[in-house]
């Protein structure tokens, strides 16, 4: 079977085929012929395959791998192209384990993947990254909160400023107006960053639901 015939037979690309080859998973003795030209044995080729990959291929785009004989009764590993070339895949079709083997490297990856998600989880709260959504929403309806009635205080404070100074020119109430609002935003700053200093620099949030 030609290189490209048997790329589509276990369903990777044929420069998986030939990576294949230069990594001797597929060996010598598993061709015939030389260079470009060279025909697969295909049922010594898969099983060295079968044999020879390793883990981490394997539980990865390995599982797509087609790696069971299906070939017509009396077919020869050479000659005819067409001789135990897969049936096609259906497009979009969710991959479904052919035998206990797969089955097992199926769940194996599935269990790796939500490992990962975890562990992802856990740094991300270790640094800080991962917020409590409530917190966030309750700390931002404070801040609006907080905005709101530091600028209704200070219109008593103007009010009061500009009844014990009647009659000045309009420049003096602006620029009196602009130092107490800066007095009062001092003051809130002042209040907020020893707030900010009381507060822990990480809390523990419990994750609830399923990791997967």
């Amino acid at each position: 079977m030609s290189k490209g015939d048997f790329a589509r037979h276990i369903n990777v690309t044929p420069g998986r085929v030939s990576q294949y080859i230069a990594a001797g998973m597929i060996g010598r003795d598993a061709l015939e012929g030389e260079g470009r030209s060279a025909k697969v044995i295909v049922a010594r080729a898969m099983e060295q395959i079968r044999q020879r990959r390793d883990i981490g291929q394997a539980l990865g785009n390995g599982l797509s791998t087609r790696l069971d004989l299906d070939e017509p009764d009396g077919a020869s590993d050479v000659g005819d192209p067409r001789a135990g070339i897969a049936r096609p895949l259906d497009d979009g079709a969710p991959l479904k384990p052919q035998n206990v083997d797969d089955q097992i490297k199926l769940e194996r990856l599935e269990s790796e993947r939500r490992r990962n998600r975890v562990a992802a989880q856990e740094e991300a709260q270790q640094l800080g990254r991962l917020v409590d959504a409530a917190t966030v929403r309750t700390e931002v309806a404070r801040a609006v909160q907080m905005v709101e009635d530091f600028y209704t205080g200070m219109l008593a404070d103007l009010a009061t400023a500009a009844a014990a100074k009647p009659n000045l020119p309009q420049r003096d109430y602006l620029h009196m107006f602009r130092q107490i609002r800066n007095e009062k935003k001092a003051a809130l700053a002042a209040r907020e960053q020893r707030r900010a200093a009381a507060l822990p620099e990480r809390v523990d949030v419990i994750i609830e639901g399923n990791a997967a």
